[in-house]
């Protein structure tokens, strides 16, 4: 009974962390290429940070996709695994991670996800740049090899997360002024509500909505043009309460508040 009642204790710790993890997101572009991860990594040949930024004092989601290979250095492999905690170094404080599947053993040949997620807080400087290093153990024919990607599986290549302060999320200067306007109206609101986005460039976004945890509960894919841009957001199911939504591209994140109201 004395060690049954610390089993469970940890089994039901585990189940809570779970549960506030934010669904983890696979891209399908990965799939049949080459790549290891997707977003990219940095390489000086490709020099974008591809992960979004983060903010401290702000709700942080970023799916990261793993293409699995078959063989490593010639060698079958099985399956590729990483520790549930303390695998993922040098996270910003208050960034933490979780896999889909929740054990974090990717079999060989499939579509592997992690999810960073969390708030920045104030023990971070910033801003700063962190180097994010994924250690992993490639399980194969001749037994196990514990590797760090990106780095060294492809030297040269990084996965850098960029933090910037609590600003970076306020005003109309939040994403390089590529936006002189960002907003929604009605807010509150009921059902939907009209999303404006005033945009100096075109090019193709990312519309997320996450709730106050910085669980990912909408996402959609936009092209905008030069000038005024208009869309819809249906609320659907969600329940009545305070959001954030950004728009964002490689590079950058604009947010903004609203708030459901039935």
């Amino acid at each position: 009974m004395k060690k049954t009642l610390p089993m469970l204790f940890a089994l039901l710790c585990a189940l809570s962390l779970a549960a506030q993890a934010p669904m983890c997101m696979r891209d399908s572009v990965i799939y049949g290429t080459d790549s290891l991860l997707w977003p990219l990594p940095y390489t000086t040949d490709a020099p974008d940070y591809n992960l979004n930024d983060a903010c401290i004092d702000h709700p942080y989601n970023q799916s990261v996709t793993i293409n699995v290979p078959t063989s490593y250095l010639g060698i079958p492999v099985t399956e590729v695994s990483i520790a549930t905690s303390g695998a993922i170094s040098d996270l910003p404080v208050g960034i933490t991670y979780a896999c889909d599947p929740p054990n974090c053993k990717f079999a060989a040949g499939s579509l592997g996800c992690i999810v960073l997620y969390g708030t920045p807080t104030n023990a971070n400087m910033a801003p700063d740049t962190f180097d994010l290093g994924i250690t992993a153990t490639v399980v194969t024919a001749l037994g196990p090899i514990q590797i760090v990607f990106p780095g060294q599986v492809a030297p040269g290549s990084h996965y850098y997360l960029a933090l910037k302060t609590p600003a970076c999320l306020v005003g109309n200067y939040d994403l390089g002024n590529q936006f002189t306007l960002l907003k929604n109206a009605p807010n509150p609101f009921g059902n939907q509500t009209l999303i404006t986005a005033e945009s100096l460039v075109p090019g193709d976004f990312q519309f997320e909505v996450f709730d106050l945890l910085g669980q990912r509960v909408y996402v959609q894919k936009l092209r905008l043009e030069i000038g005024r841009n208009e869309f819809t957001f249906d609320a659907g199911e969600l329940a009545n309460g305070a959001y954030f939504y950004t728009l964002s591209n490689r590079d950058g994140k604009a947010a903004r508040r609203m708030v459901i109201a039935r």
